[in-house]
């Protein structure tokens, strides 16, 4: 079975701001390596960095905020990256007078004249135009915001669906979702976001149905697929109120490429909910509002066996790791259901494990293996 740590952060109730505090740099930072992973040919390679709920900067509990969070992320990288040359940070808040507290904030780090890429920050007609052509130039682009904010957040939300195909970290809660989607008119910014079609089927769906859970399930189904239906990658995160069959909030992350959405998966891993089959349910303090059936799970090893097994045309003579990357986007599976579904698969003498050196079979399955179909 697949373990893994978990934390007890999500034990108490968390707002927004607590959860953006706990999960934003940590992914920031998984985040750039990535990226920039993917950059290596490139002789000066840009990243940028936006936060559209950054507050004031003030210290949150005795802890950094999470802009000086990032930027301590960015001064301080000690790794083969220079941060502090590579990313460019915008921030921005609904409130102009937050947004100049800010500035005055990050104004006062003892290390802000050495950065070399000062924060901008977005209340100023010459700062947009400035994010506006970072963004035409394809750089790659990590946006913090609420899908259903103020209008700025969802206008660069849009913009991001339409033309700039950008990570958008999102997180929501489903309140602010069902505002939204019932005051969203012909001519608003939500109507060109999910389309009028698929507004007037949300409509149709909860005229139908009362039941508030299964209204919530379909109305955050269809936000996930506007983002599907462009050949987004989506990462879904619920999180429950403890002990309660309540949700608190979603956290959303999509991109266009793989890497970034597998860090996203990985880092919420030791936060998630796991089934007794050790697949992990990608959500916190919902197991207990689930079947105990395993047959009933979605993603289960008995249901990835089976499906590994047909894939003999997909997967003959492919490493583990090579299976596990193709095979998890958009699915619950971690790297550790995939070698005990294919021990399994091995004991049934549907695969034998290769040592990759040697050519020869291994007497059993390892994360090194290259898996042949019999």
């Amino acid at each position: 079975m697949s373990t893994a740590d978990t934390n007890d952060f999500f034990i108490e109730q968390r707002s927004s701001a607590e959860i953006k505090s706990e999960l934003l740099n940590e992914f920031f930072k998984a985040w750039c390596s990535a990226q920039l992973q993917g950059q290596r040919y490139k002789t000066n390679p840009v990243l940028a960095f936006i936060d559209l709920y950054a507050g004031d900067g003030k210290p949150e509990d005795g802890k950094p905020a999470a802009p000086v969070r990032v930027l301590n992320s960015i001064f301080g990288a000690t790794d083969k990256y220079n941060l502090n040359k590579v990313v460019r940070t915008f921030f921005n808040d609904e409130k102009k007078t937050v947004t100049a507290k800010l500035k005055e904030n990050l104004q006062q780090l003892p290390y802000y004249a050495d950065l070399q890429h000062k924060p901008v920050l977005l209340h100023e007609e010459t700062s947009l135009a400035a994010l506006a052509k970072l963004l035409g130039n394809d750089v790659p682009t990590l946006l913090y915001l609420d899908p259903f904010g103020y209008e700025f957040s969802q206008q660069l939300l849009l913009q991001s669906v339409r033309r700039w195909g950008l990570d958008l970290f999102m997180l929501f809660t489903p309140a602010k979702l069902r505002a939204a989607v019932q005051g969203a008119t012909d001519d608003s910014i939500m109507a060109d976001v999910f389309g009028k079609e698929r507004l007037q089927k949300i409509r149709e769906f909860c005229d139908r149905y009362q039941d508030a859970g299964q209204r919530e399930d379909f109305m955050v189904d269809q936000f996930e697929d506007v983002f599907r239906e462009k050949d987004y990658k989506t990462f879904r995160f619920k999180i429950s109120l403890p002990k309660k069959n309540q949700t608190s909030h979603y956290l959303f992350f999509v991109s266009k490429n793989d890497a970034p959405y597998m860090k996203m998966k990985e880092l919420m891993l030791m936060y998630s909910d796991y089934q007794e089959d050790g697949v992990p349910l990608f959500g916190a303090n919902i197991k207990h509002q689930l079947s105990l059936f395993q047959e009933q799970y979605r993603y289960s090893i008995k249901n990835l066996i089976t499906d590994l097994a047909g894939k003999r045309a997909y997967y003959h003579n492919l490493p583990i790791d090579s299976i596990y990357r193709h095979h998890n986007i958009g699915t619950n599976y971690i790297r550790g259901n995939y070698k005990e579904a294919l021990e399994a698969l091995k004991a049934e003498g549907v695969v034998e494990a290769i040592n990759p050196v040697s050519r020869q079979p291994m007497r059993k399955v390892a994360f090194t293996s290259i898996i042949g179909y019999k």
